[in-house]
């Protein structure tokens, strides 16, 4: 029994020293993430692209009708500050209209509206 004392308080100090070691990781800052936030008020569901200048367009995602939804931009698309266009269109349709360029930098969240019969 007294072997089981000694040995606890060496046991209770390597957990402890571990146990600080780790935290020390969970310190470092997490990646900024750039949200877009679509608010769909029209009845079609619609799907969301991203347009990045000099490339081909990134679907994010979908948005049914009447609600909303966040989708997290990829982070190859945003390096810095960068100048996007974003299109929103009905489900089974290729061609649609495009939003003006916009400045995105890290961490920024953007709001798309899509306006009822639109």
């Amino acid at each position: 029994m007294r072997r089981f004392v000694s040995i606890l308080p060496l046991v209770i100090g390597a957990t402890l020293g571990a146990a600080c070691a780790r935290s020390s990781q969970l310190a470092t800052p997490a990646a900024e993430h750039t949200v877009l936030k679509v608010e769909n008020r029209g009845f079609p569901d619609m799907n969301v692209f991203v347009l990045p200048e000099a490339s081909s367009r990134v679907r994010l995602g979908m948005v049914t009708g009447n609600s909303n939804a966040y989708f997290t931009l990829p982070s190859f698309l945003i390096r810095g500050i960068r100048e996007l266009r974003f299109q929103a269109l009905p489900i089974a349709t290729q061609r649609g209209p495009v939003t003006e360029s916009i400045m995105v930098t890290p961490g920024d969240t953007v709001i798309l509206i899509i306006p009822p019969g639109g």
